[in-house]
């Protein structure tokens, strides 16, 4: 099964088999945080996670959209196909990027070489290289590369209550 780190946002996979015998709790691969896992009932019906009103964020991107909230709490962005948003670019990093949702807030996270242009609607747009920035209300930005709001290679993102 997936499961998130609630401290990083990272992506996980637990065999719930091997729970049963190990005497550790799993930790995250990333952080080292113990993973937070709701186990099965008796009944055999997985056991539901009360969803607590909050945020999420929305991103577009060409013909694909995938939501970042509490409940997936972190997306990643690169040229390999083991990304969630899959951008097919020379000046895209094979692991570019990741948004988190962490503490009701979505941070941007840029691992790349060329970095991560980001113009948040209402403020001054800026280049983010292996740094890290609160995302807020809505905007664009483009891996690797400026983007025009019109732009093909343009990622655009809305933040709304749920």
């Amino acid at each position: 099964m997936i499961v998130f780190c609630e401290e990083c946002g990272a992506r996980n996979i637990v065999d719930p088999d091997k729970l049963k015998e190990q005497s550790e709790l799993p930790r995250c691969m990333t952080c080292d945080d113990i993973l937070r896992i709701a186990l099965p009932q008796s009944s055999g019906k997985p056991e539901k996670v009360p969803v607590t009103p909050g945020l999420r964020l929305k991103l577009k991107f060409k013909n694909s959209v995938v939501e970042i909230s509490q409940v997936r709490p972190s997306v990643t962005m690169g040229r390999q196909g083991h990304n969630n948003l899959v951008v097919e670019d020379s000046r895209v990093s094979r692991s570019h990027a990741r948004i988190v949702y962490r503490q009701k807030q979505f941070i941007l996270i840029d691992h790349s070489t060329n970095g991560t242009y980001v113009f948040v609607k209402g403020k001054k747009g800026m280049n983010l290289k292996q740094n890290e920035i609160q995302l807020a209300g809505s905007g664009i930005f483009g891996l690797g590369r400026k983007v025009a709001p019109d732009s093909p290679e343009a990622i655009h993102f809305a933040i709304a209550k749920t």
